[in-house]
């Protein structure tokens, strides 16, 4: 019998499925087998067997039995809208099953997500995040002397581990009471950058439960609420939110999920700069000399994130490694629910899963020549528009990226401080350009399986 089923469900899928019109090989529109085997068994490679169905296909391709990808930077705006032009909703079942069930990432309906979302917005919004540039600058502060401890000493330091510390640390302020702190220990703690790769063990689900219990515990009113002083959790508890939300199981699962994307790809990002920055003595001299006068009077007198947007090699540098390393290489896939979807001349039904990737965008060699080389040059002066338009890193619409503000000013005030003239001077240990080019896509973007991350001894 079981036999039986799978032969009609596969000609079903094939012949009879509304989506049976789309282009794309028959073997993906009838299993979805093949993306078990490319992001399972291989491990993160669908996002590269997708590229090579376009490759052969076309810009618009059914790449398993329910769902539609298209390759066209000019679509992404259609798919990717506002909660004001019309409804948006995720397919869930591509997130089920890694423990973030209670976060707004997940929420499949659009009302719903944006209950969900909106108290999270005001700790994210621009405005709020320059409140937080004096944390900002600390955290950076503290893993700089961490590194100044082994000057000339000819230790390894792995800088993946660095950058996770300082961003896990600065997100847990924001958002936890009494959260651990990472930069202060042995190694940058280790221990965390491997249970946040992993995302959803007992350490991350332990750590985030604890310290939702310690915020039930402490309490705050409404009116300490909504001052700039408290923490997101607090903040949530005190709100006007239904009961129901405010579950600890379901707060375990939205702290995951912000906790985790908050720390591990803006590390990511800078970890992709500071390799190239160190790689190619060029890079790391330009973004020196870009820095030098801005820095001058460090630390008594610190720049602002706005004025260091101003600064075009920094600025670049910055486009350039969030290219290479946007916040996920995986597809981001939206429904529409009310509407079908037009792209040139194929109707995407009401509801069909559709996606596109920024990792295709962001690598089209008919905008950026060369895609897989760090040039920063390429944002220098005046430059295709293309360029912007394929510029994706944090997703757009509705369920855009939450901590996008956050992550630039990190980026900035990270690269200037790290990067200003009299900053400790890092040299590449046993590490080469497969430690940082994207391989796997593990939700987060990762480098080659046994890469041991961007090793270096500090001068």
């Amino acid at each position: 019998m079981f036999v039986l089923y799978a032969i009609i469900l596969a000609l079903y899928r094939l012949y009879f499925s509304p989506l049976s019109k789309f282009p794309g090989p028959k073997f993906t529109a009838a299993s979805g087998w093949f993306e078990f085997y490319h992001d399972v068994v291989k491990r993160g490679q669908f996002v590269y067997a997708v590229a090579e169905m376009h490759n052969q296909y076309g810009p618009i391709v059914r790449i398993n039995p329910w769902e539609i990808s298209v390759r066209d930077p000019s679509f992404y705006n259609t798919l990717y809208v506002a909660g004001s032009v019309r409804r948006t909703e995720i397919f869930k079942q591509l997130r089920d099953g890694i423990g973030i069930d209670g976060s707004h990432a997940v929420a499949e309906d659009h009302d719903f997500h944006r209950m969900r979302r909106k108290p999270l917005d005001p700790f994210f919004s621009r405005q709020q995040v320059q409140r937080y540039e004096e944390m900002i600058v600390d955290e950076i502060k503290v893993i700089e002397d961490r590194l100044k401890e082994h000057r000339g000493s000819g230790t390894v330091v792995t800088m993946d581990y660095v950058f996770t510390a300082m961003t896990g640390d600065l997100i847990g302020k924001i958002c936890l009471v009494d959260p651990p702190s990472f930069a202060g220990e042995p190694d940058f703690s280790p221990d965390c950058f491997f249970a946040l790769i992993a995302l959803y063990t007992n350490f991350t689900f332990l750590l985030t439960e604890s310290c939702i219990k310690k915020a039930k515990a402490k309490g705050v009113n409404k009116e300490a609420s909504d001052s700039h002083s408290v923490s997101l959790i607090e903040h949530l508890l005190a709100s006007n939110i239904p009961a129901s939300e405010k579950t600890t199981d379901r707060l375990v699962g939205e702290f995951i999920s912000i906790l985790s994307a908050g720390t591990m790809t803006t590390a990511r990002t800078l970890v992709t700069i500071t390799y190239y920055a160190c790689a190619y003595p060029e890079v790391g001299e330009k973004l020196r000399e870009a820095v030098t006068e801005i820095m001058a009077n460090y630390p008594d007198s610190v720049p602002r994130w706005s004025d260091l947007e101003k600064i075009p090699y920094l600025a670049a540098c910055v486009k350039e490694g969030l290219r290479l390393s946007p916040g996920t290489l995986r597809r981001v896939v939206r429904c529409s629910p009310d509407v079908a979807l037009q792209y040139k001349e194929w109707e995407i039904p009401k509801n069909v899963p559709t996606s596109m990737s920024a990792y295709m965008s962001h690598n089209d060699p008919a905008v950026y020549p060369e895609p897989a080389k760090f040039n920063p040059e390429r944002w220098m002066g005046e430059y295709d528009p293309q360029m912007d338009r394929n510029f994706i890193p944090f997703s757009k619409g509705s369920r855009s990226c939450l901590g996008m503000n956050l992550a630039y000013a990190e980026l900035y005030l990270g690269l200037a401080i790290m990067f200003r003239p009299d900053a400790p001077r890092l040299t590449l240990h046993d590490t080469d350009e497969s430690d940082v080019y994207p391989k796997l896509d593990l939700f987060i973007v990762a480098p080659k399986v046994d890469s041991r991350g961007v090793r270096v001894t500090v001068g």
